[in-house]
């Protein structure tokens, strides 16, 4: 190193320059310092564009991931939200429906009682038979969608159900009310007719006569009792009836019992068909112990017999 020489052409001749001497070797390593510099600048310079940050890009990647993944637990959410409202609403419709099944039950249990009907033939509790032979499928699955349809449906059939239950119920019950208020009852639990009627033979003078209503006989002491319901508008005597009780049952009927021997109810007093109201016996213009029975339609006699055979 101490021997090398460096020889530069110059304007007065030709030099030598020993690497030997100190201010020439001073040059030389600050040259080579000077070049190492720049070389490592320009490194520094071109190294990303020669070689790219691997780590920049794995956060982009990362941070994109991270972006879809918070997207798709939103759309869950949102999913899990739509899922669980749809079985909210489901099973406030299914509750509905299982008040109204409720209703309908005994509503119809309460109509298959009052009209007679077999409740072993007519039971709303018990499951209706379904069947019949293997069927074809349709290929269409049940969806949430599908079943909340199937279900307002149903929900609109048993409202209108429940709306013809309700007018049938109405129906009826009037028609039990007409039913009660009309005379539809023996005046005697146990007893026989002993005159009919329209014309007869009268037992005191023997011609012939118009016999206003129907006598009945029976035990001594027997028990009259009201044909329908009705307020007591006449208990005491009456000229030839006797002791007589008069009900005014509504819908223009009235019902009329002469000769009794006891009178077992007051005027204004109201009564429900089968009650007992009296005691058979003769008071008044009458032959024997009996009771005269009598039906008004609108003030006027009519005959008993259809009323009691009702």
């Amino acid at each position: 190193m101490h021997k090398l020489t460096i020889i530069k052409q110059e304007a007065c001749g030709i030099k030598q320059y020993h690497l030997a001497d100190p201010k020439i070797k001073l040059k030389v390593y600050g040259s080579l310092a000077a070049v190492s510099s720049f070389i490592f600048m320009l490194g520094l310079v071109t190294a990303p564009l020669i070689f790219p940050d691997t780590s920049k890009a794995s956060k982009q990647i990362i941070n994109e991931l991270q972006t879809r993944l918070e997207s798709g637990q939103l759309e869950l959410d949102a999913f899990k939200d739509g899922v669980q409202n749809d079985i909210d609403a489901m099973s406030l419709q299914i509750g509905r429906l299982m008040a109204q099944s409720t209703r309908l039950n005994a509503l119809g249990s309460r109509l298959s009682i009052s009209n007679d009907i077999n409740i072993d033939e007519f039971d709303l509790g018990l499951e209706p038979g379904l069947g019949g032979p293997e069927m074809e499928l349709t290929d269409q699955p049940n969806t949430p969608k599908s079943v909340y349809e199937n279900l307002f449906n149903l929900e609109q059939n048993f409202g209108q159900q429940q709306e013809h239950f309700d007018i049938l119920s109405r129906l009826l019950n009037e028609q039990s009310v007409a039913q009660n208020i009309t005379p539809h009852m023996m005046p005697l639990e146990a007893g026989w007719i002993s005159s009919y009627y329209g014309k007869r033979i009268d037992p005191f003078t023997g011609k012939q006569v118009s016999h206003s209503g129907m006598d009945y006989s029976g035990a001594l002491n027997s028990k009259i009792r009201a044909a329908a319901d009705g307020v007591v508008v006449w208990a005491g005597p009456r000229g030839a009836y006797g002791k007589m009780i008069e009900i005014d049952h509504g819908n223009g009927f009235m019902t009329r019992y002469g000769h009794t021997s006891k009178v077992e109810v007051k005027l204004g007093q109201r009564v429900s068909a089968g009650d007992y109201i009296a005691i058979m016996g003769k008071t008044g213009r009458a032959t024997s112990e009996h009771v005269h029975f009598e039906v008004l339609k609108n003030g006027q006699k009519v005959n008993p017999l259809p009323f009691v055979q009702s």
